[in-house]
């Protein structure tokens, strides 16, 4: 163990509380509706202290703390058997990386959010909204890293063709 690990219970509250917001924006890109990505949140928080043992280094929480997040949401989305799609939910859109965004770039990015799988949503997420590199993606969502490197390409490569190139 190179780092020091969580000191006590407070010094884990406060590490969880300065992630919590973006633990919300990532259950809500998968669940588009409020009480389930706060529910998202608490279950994230019970397994990271539950489980805070096995973390072996807290460089690694933040990582740590998403992948769970994201295996929580995806629990909630077996559970329902299907997605919601945005269109149903009326939800404020709380995942975008700026309030500041324009009326039509929210709804561009509501559009290119719907057609991407939960894979391909994922990489690109944490690859362009939270910075994680390739390896970090990987390690957060256990897939190779060359899969991680293939979805991004993909991902990429369909929103660029979607979005950009309208060959009508």
């Amino acid at each position: 163990m190179n780092e020091r690990m969580f000191e006590d219970k407070e010094d884990f509250c406060r590490r969880f509380s300065e992630i919590s917001d973006e633990l919300y924006r990532i259950a809500f890109i998968y669940l588009k509706n409020r009480e389930d990505s706060r529910d998202v949140v608490q279950e994230t928080a019970y397994r990271c202290f539950k489980e805070r043992k096995k973390l072996k280094e807290i460089r690694y929480f933040k990582t740590w703390a998403i992948r769970i997040a994201i295996n929580c949401s995806q629990d909630i989305l077996k559970k329902r058997k299907r997605t919601v799609s945005i269109e149903d939910t009326g939800e404020d859109i709380a995942y975008l990386p700026s309030p500041e965004a324009s009326a039509d770039a929210r709804i561009l990015l509501e559009a290119i959010l719907g057609e991407l799988d939960e894979k391909e949503k994922t990489v690109l997420l944490l690859h362009e909204l939270y910075g994680l590199s390739l390896k970090e993606i990987s390690e957060t969502v256990k897939i190779p890293l060359s899969t991680v490197k293939s979805v991004l390409y993909r991902t990429l490569k369909k929103l660029k063709k979607e979005c950009f190139y309208d060959e009508g």
